[in-house]
């Protein structure tokens, strides 16, 4: 009997452990010396409900700004948290924990945009973060 609990609960913390990997989000990284950007979907849950269609960075008073557009692909409304981490040319973080996470609600079908300023002149990198919070029907 005992064993038999114990198989149960291995179980239910495999199925919990899975889950979370589903809520991971998305996360969008800008490097403003090159140019590039590149998308990694981290949850497929949230992939089939937003996609990002663009980013663009540029210079506000010496500082980097940089801008994600993001479009809704279904009827409803979503609500997601993002927060743009800022990174040095080494790759170094800074003042990752600085920054909360913002809501962001999405009607069906619809467009937004979310903007970060670099906190220095030594950050070259951005990252946006994005998780889903809630969705309603």
């Amino acid at each position: 009997m005992k064993m038999k609990i114990n198989k149960t609960i291995l179980a239910a913390a495999a199925v919990m452990l899975a889950g979370c990997v589903e809520t991971a989000g998305t996360r969008v990284t800008i490097d403003t010396r090159s140019g590039d950007a590149s998308v990694l979907e981290c949850s497929t849950r949230l992939k089939n409900k937003v996609r990002i269609v663009g980013v663009s960075y540029n210079e506000v008073n010496g500082l980097k700004k940089a801008t994600v557009t993001m479009e809704s692909l279904v009827h409803r409304r979503v609500e997601v948290q993002a927060r743009m981490v800022w990174m040095d040319a080494d790759g170094a973080e800074i003042d990752a924990d600085g920054k909360p996470f913002r809501a962001i609600v999405l009607d069906g079908m619809d467009l937004t945009t979310f903007t970060g300023v670099a906190p220095n002149d030594k950050c070259v990198k951005a990252r946006l973060q994005l998780r889903e919070t809630d969705s309603a029907q």
